[in-house]
């Protein structure tokens, strides 16, 4: 059976790895834990006044832990994902290219929204210690000569996202090369790569789970240190804004999907979206792109979509496709940028956005998994990343509305394959019905 039949029918590859044994604390959701640390930091903080400041040592603990563990997830996700999964043909190069096409169409929504609403400007996280490093403008051939990273461990040490992206794919694509001759000469031995892939990123993703069950502490902290130091009440408006602008901005997403049902693929976007009602339900309900797999495939099923189509675009969408993962790290990355006075040019927003492009794809597969590879995108522009756990007092609830976004993005995609490359076969053009 081939890693799309696999997914299908509910035996997921490594990359969707069960977070909820570790996720569940004492049987619990992250996200109940999450908004239990806001109001038990609410009197602590106020308890303690300006010492509530030294608590912030836990919070960079953790993020420290995430930081570390970012760069490696984004590239056996990646591996994993390109290894896993064959590609092949007009029919994947286009998939891509709306998966690509979308991705950027969210994050320009982001980026705008951010730029002319400015929610993190009230909030003042500046301090006067608090410097963003210069860097020197680099001509084209310099740009293009550190794309090569000087040694195979410098794009992990550094963060180097565009390192990272040039080493992956040469790894992904000389891997994809050697399984297709293996596979043409009947050599079952390449088995054992795909195992250890597999392996490798199931290790980190227990090893991540871990420290995403620390979030709460986290939370708790720097929840209680800007109550004590009397930030509290600009930092939690601009933090209300955030969520107005991330709303709106996949609000206008799903209203761009809903634009494409009706120029590109000629389907109507109620039917579109009363056929997916049962999908949104279910994403709102466990903030899990891998768990709804099953339930967009029947819903795919029910507007029609050939099986190929849906189970093409509704499995490797897991991996490849965060459209609304991608709206909210621009967004969160400009909200911070804000809130700590760094101007951030046109070119560092276009980094943002190349940046966010690739980290989207290792965000996938554990509840509020976006802010895991957020390190990575303030990296990219010299941001401060201390300041990332603010953002998680809030993203227990943008992290639903994200997956809908995530979901909805992949069934689009499904449909609009269907119209602009057909299937041929009668096997392909029966549906994409699976066992729930």
């Amino acid at each position: 059976m081939n890693s799309l039949e696999e997914q299908a029918e509910g035996h997921a590859p490594p990359s969707e790895t069960n977070p909820e044994p570790e996720t569940r604390p004492l049987g619990l959701p992250l996200y109940v834990w999450v908004l239990a640390a806001v109001i038990a930091a609410i009197p602590a903080g106020l308890l303690l006044g300006d010492g509530a400041v030294q608590l912030e040592l836990v919070s960079k603990l953790i993020l420290r832990a995430l930081t570390a563990l970012a760069a490696p997830l984004v590239v056996l996700a990646i591996l994993s994902a390109i290894v896993t999964n064959e590609i092949h043909g007009r029919t994947g190069l286009l998939m891509m290219l709306f998966y690509v096409g979308n991705t950027l169409v969210a994050m320009v929504i982001g980026l705008t929204l951010t730029s002319v609403i400015r929610p993190g400007a009230g909030a003042s996280l500046y301090e006067s210690t608090t410097i963003r490093p210069s860097f020197t403008q680099k001509s084209p051939s310099e740009l293009v000569i550190d794309l090569i990273p000087r040694s195979i461990g410098e794009p992990f040490s550094q963060n180097h996202i565009a390192q990272l992206v040039v080493l992956t794919l040469a790894l992904g694509i000389g891997l994809v090369k050697i399984r297709d001759a293996k596979h043409a000469a009947g050599d079952p031995s390449f088995r054992v790569v795909v195992d250890l892939l597999g392996i490798g990123f199931e290790l980190l993703m227990k090893v991540l789970l871990w420290v995403v069950a620390l979030v709460p502490f986290a939370v708790f902290c720097i929840v209680a240190s800007s109550i004590g130091q009397k930030e509290a009440g600009r930092v939690f408006s601009s933090l209300l804004q955030l969520i107005v602008v991330v709303v709106l901005g996949l609000s206008i997403q799903v209203c761009w999907y809903l634009a494409q049902m009706a120029v590109v693929a000629r389907m109507s976007p109620v039917r579109f979206l009363r056929g997916s009602l049962d999908v949104m339900a279910n994403t709102i309900s466990t903030a899990s792109t891998a768990a709804t797999i099953p339930i967009t495939l029947r819903a795919l099923e029910r507007l029609g979509v050939s099986r190929r189509s849906s189970q093409l675009t509704a499995c490797i969408g897991t991996n490849f496709n965060n459209d609304g993962t991608a709206l909210y790290q621009a967004t969160a990355a400009l909200f911070i940028a804000q809130a700590l006075g760094f101007p951030l040019s046109l070119t560092d927003q276009i980094l943002i956005m190349l940046t966010t492009l690739v980290a989207s794809v290792g965000a996938g597969g554990i509840p509020s998994g976006s802010f895991v590879t957020m390190p990575l995108i303030f990296a990219a522009v010299g941001l401060p990343a201390d300041k990332i756990p603010i953002l998680l007092t809030i993203d227990w609830l943008l992290d639903r509305c994200r997956t809908t976004s995530n979901v909805l993005g992949d069934m689009a995609v499904a449909v609009l394959l269907d119209r602009v490359s057909p299937p041929i076969s009668r096997d392909d053009k029966a549906g994409a019905g699976v066992a729930g």
